[in-house]
């Protein structure tokens, strides 16, 4: 899955890729790949650990003599400049350090100068963790100069073993139109992905899919991300595509009047188009709810063992193997619900809900992140662009759970608890949630005056035909 759109390529058979994708798989890696993909997770946190503390060096030093002097002061390292922390940058200067030529490149026990181990793995493995430094510090640098929208961004974190999820990239060094066959990422048969330096790895699922657009020249792999969760190491293949067959993408057989999509706790999403029909009812999420009972004796399990033995390493992978059913159920189900509603509808009305606000309720944080909205909105907003599907982001504030679909008053008083709406006016009796989808769908956004520039952080429809 992908939620930004890329340059348009051209692949060997001459398709136009511009859809951003990604697929996801399970790997089983033999003992000698286990170690190696140990290896390559430790060494980006190296790398990344390495960029850090040389900029942390600099930033104190420039600290300290600036409250000393303000004549006397060390020159920023990189320089300061727009590009001083680039990804460019900072590959330079860790293949020049680790390959010993640099001053302070480390000196082994031989004599030789530079990093012994690095022909053991890939090179990707260093840069693309230096280009991941790089972003980092230039948030925190956009963050403090206030040209970085959202909360505050701080300096990025060392990374320490056991405490960061083991996780590296590769680079899949070829270009759309050359054969696949020649590229370093590829499938080797219906069960086995190559890699540079692993060899052959084998994986589980399905493959067909993503062998056959590579053989027709749909899909392009530009990187493979390779993470370490809950004791499985997984690789998402991220490239571009081309766009779908139009059969997928014609608006002929759905539904031609808007819908509108209220989600919600007690159900993930109620559907219900402008004429007050409703659409569809899915059931809400509570795979974290239905597992607290397994997640508290693992806990209690954990709580129990001693730091550092070979027990908690067990506890620990027990309670994340449980973590890591709960988030794949509630994915799964979320796919469903994005896929069903981009397939059946022309338009689709959201609310514009403030997801990170909500979740500071401590009463309602924890069955809020279970309904997984921000992430359904997520899908369904990228799905969308795939399916040629009109998505219309309603105001945050509009009433859609006060406003009567029947005669249209609104109810100032209008607690949570009540999941009936009843209407003083109308005597309307309708469920709450179908009653806010209803509105949703007949939302239409406010007419601008024509002296008024548009806001640029607010878009309130999305039309992608």
């Amino acid at each position: 899955m992908a939620t930004t759109r890329t340059a348009a390529s051209i692949s060997h058979s001459g398709q136009v890729l511009s859809r951003a994708v990604t697929f996801q798989f399970t790997l089983d890696p033999n003992v000698e790949q286990k170690i190696m993909l140990a290896k390559c997770a430790g060494a980006r946190r190296f790398t990344v650990n390495h960029h850090l503390a040389r900029v942390k060096a600099n930033l104190d030093a420039r600290s300290a003599e600036r409250v000393a002097s303000s004549d006397d002061v060390t020159p920023a390292e990189p320089p300061a400049s727009s590009l001083s922390w680039s990804g460019f940058s900072f590959i330079n200067e860790f293949n020049a350090w680790k390959n010993g030529m640099a001053d302070d490149s480390p000196i082994n026990d031989d004599g030789t100068r530079g990093l012994i181990w690095r022909h053991e793995l890939p090179g990707d493995v260093f840069e693309c963790a230096s280009v991941d430094a790089a972003h980092a510090l230039e948030n925190f640098s956009a963050s403090r100069n206030g040209k970085r929208r959202g909360s505050p961004v701080g300096f990025p974190r060392f990374q320490a073993k056991g405490k960061v999820t083991p996780s590296f990239r590769l680079r899949n060094r070829a270009t759309p139109d050359q054969a696949p066959s020649k590229h370093p990422i590829r499938f080797s048969d219906a069960g086995h992905l190559r890699l540079p330096k692993f060899g052959q790895v084998k994986l589980f699922g399905p493959t067909r899919k993503i062998r056959c657009m590579i053989d027709a020249g749909r899909f392009h792999v530009y990187s493979a991300t390779l993470t370490q969760c809950a004791g499985h190491w997984t690789v998402s293949l991220t490239g571009v595509a081309a766009e779908l067959h139009q059969a997928e993408r014609s608006r002929s057989n759905r539904h031609a009047v808007p819908v509108g999509v209220d989600r919600g706790i007690t159900s993930l999403a109620v559907a219900a188009d402008a004429n007050g029909t409703p659409f569809e009812d899915f059931e809400g999420v509570k795979t974290l709810r239905e597992a607290q009972a397994t997640l508290k004796a693992a806990n209690q399990a954990l709580a129990r063992t001693t730091p550092g033995s070979k027990g908690r390493q067990r506890a620990r992978a027990r309670l994340a193997k449980t973590h890591r059913k709960v988030a794949n159920t509630r994915r799964h189900l979320v796919h469903q619900v994005s896929k069903a509603l981009v397939t059946r509808a022309q338009v689709l009305a959201l609310e514009d809900l403030n997801v990170a606000g909500m979740v500071r309720n401590r009463h309602l944080a924890k069955s809020i992140s279970d309904a997984a909205m921000g992430e359904l909105s997520r899908q369904i907003l990228y799905k969308a662009k795939w399916h040629g599907v009109e998505v219309r982001m309603v105001d945050r504030f509009f009433p859609s759970s006060k406003t009567c679909s029947g005669c249209g008053e609104i109810k100032r008083d209008l607690d949570l608890s009540q999941r009936t709406y009843f209407c003083n006016v109308c005597d309307l009796a309708i469920d709450r949630d179908l009653n806010a989808a209803i509105n949703l769908a007949r939302w239409q956004p406010k007419e601008r005056p024509a002296d008024t520039p548009p806001n640029p952080t607010r878009t309130l429809i999305l039309t992608t035909v």
